[in-house]
């Protein structure tokens, strides 16, 4: 079973905790998780990467995995970094092969890259700090990406999530 799965959410929207709930859920399968910022919900779970790595080597590191639950949290920072977009690319191409499970945290809609779309199969979509005007015009031709975005930022519930299988 591969999967690449996008969580979007402001901070404090519950993106950690669903990431976890989703590790849960697909137990029996080795972790390699980048946590940039040493959450403690993450402990819990076996964690095969040596945090001494930098983005670019995590990312090749997570290239040369199979049967793996990969989460990139704070997933902008791999792409601001040179290298690591070329690697999150071919990480995504090769998922089929590999059968691996690939979660991507991100704080912002429009932070998220129009590539990664091509591969995810679900968008777990929670509150964001992103205004209409640029999510409409990035994801115009995604009508039920902005239609989960319209539905979450108008709920009242901080903790709100939809999701959107994008298949």
């Amino acid at each position: 079973m591969s999967k690449c799965i996008v969580l979007v959410g402001a901070t404090g929207t519950g993106k950690t905790t669903t990431a976890c709930e989703l590790l849960k859920g697909f137990n029996n399968r080795q972790n390699l998780i980048f946590d940039v910022n040493n959450e403690e919900k993450y402990k819990p779970f076996k964690n095969i990467w040596n945090k001494n790595f930098d983005f670019k080597n995590f990312v090749i590191s997570a290239n040369l995995q199979k049967n793996t639950n990969i989460v990139f949290e704070e997933a902008t920072i791999f792409f601001s970094h040179s290298g690591s977009t070329e690697n999150i690319k071919k990480l995504l191409v090769q998922k089929r092969h590999t059968n691996n499970i690939l979660i991507f945290n991100f704080h912002s809609l429009r932070q998220v890259p129009l590539f990664i779309l091509d591969f995810c199969d679900l968008l777990i979509l929670g509150k964001t700090i992103d205004n209409y005007r640029n999510i409409e015009t990035k994801f115009a031709q995604f009508e039920d990406i902005f239609e989960a975005f319209n539905i979450v930022q108008n709920s009242e519930d901080k903790y709100i999530k939809i999701f959107v299988e994008l298949l």
